[in-house]
């Protein structure tokens, strides 16, 4: 039995998922929530100090737009194990959890997230749902993986608690079928493809992808190492055509003073140092020779 809506909860083989009653549930969530491995990685927080600032915290995170969470028990008892949070927000809803150090590696997560993603597909009219996990995590991963979660792509984050982590998004469809797009390439023209090819590997590490004529007149710069990803495409400019420049944000998970440095003792310009932007990140700005601008995001060192 999976994600069975029942007048006290959905239930699963050995679970019950109540709706957060903090009165309740506070001082049971303190247990997992007070301990700094489940907040550092759930909430990006250093662990609420007692339980009245858990009950504080857990009712901010409910009244966001969108914010619902159910509190994990085993069936027959009382104790508040964990929580599975949905942030029901466009345009993805998404989906993370705690639970108490102690039972970790037992499946509970897993069952309890498996069993309520049935259900909001089955009845609360989900069309699709993410959740995101550290990519050294395998716990996480392998929770959202028994839900039928899979991935999707990969960024990298900086908070002053996680330090910088890559982050997996895995997603599931209520319906699932092909994906209308999987990539887009920026295509810049450039005067000298092999030249500016060469200064993107260098540079920024940027792999070689395919390269068409000789001299080459495409080639691609792929952001990894995988025959099919995320690339820049570069295409050779007609003589004396002038070029209008574009500007490209690339997500990088590299810190960026050693990438500056990278850059510059590669040949490349930059747009000045490393800086702090407006919504917290850090930016560097890469020019290519024909004012290009790659502006590449990522942790400041």
């Amino acid at each position: 039995m999976s994600g069975t809506a029942v007048p006290d909860g959905i239930r699963s083989a050995r679970l019950v998922l109540t709706p957060l009653d903090l009165a309740a549930d506070a001082a049971g969530l303190h247990v997992a929530y007070g301990d700094p491995r489940v907040s550092r990685p759930w909430a990006d927080e250093e662990p609420p100090r007692d339980e009245a600032e858990t009950r504080e915290r857990l009712a901010a995170r409910v009244e966001r737009p969108g914010g619902r969470l159910w509190t994990i028990r085993r069936a027959g008892e009382p104790d508040a194990l964990g929580v599975v949070e949905l942030a029901d927000v466009p345009p993805t809803p998404w989906l993370s959890w705690m639970l108490r150090p102690a039972q970790w590696r037992r499946g509970i997560t897993g069952e309890a997230v498996a069993a309520l993603v049935e259900h909001l597909f089955a009845a609360g009219g989900l069309e699709r749902v993410e959740a995101w996990a550290d990519a050294a995590n395998t716990g996480s991963i392998g929770v959202a993986r028994r839900a039928g979660l899979t991935e999707r792509s990969r960024f990298t984050m900086s908070t002053p608690v996680g330090g910088t982590r890559e982050k997996v998004v895995l997603g599931r469809l209520r319906a699932p079928g092909p994906q209308r797009f999987h990539l887009a390439h920026p295509v810049l023209p450039v005067r000298d493809v092999d030249a500016s090819l060469a200064l993107l590997h260098a540079g920024l590490g940027l792999e070689p992808g395919f390269r068409a004529g000789e001299p080459a007149h495409h080639a691609a710069a792929r952001l990894g190492p995988w025959s099919a990803g995320p690339a820049l495409r570069l295409a050779l400019a007609p003589g004396g055509e002038p070029i209008a420049p574009v500007t490209v944000v690339l997500d990088a998970g590299t810190p960026l003073a050693g990438l500056a440095a990278r850059w510059t003792a590669a040949g490349g310009r930059t747009g000045g140092p490393v800086r702090r932007m407006p919504w917290g990140a850090y930016e560097l700005c890469c020019l290519l020779p024909e004012g290009h601008r790659l502006l590449v995001g990522g942790p400041p060192s």
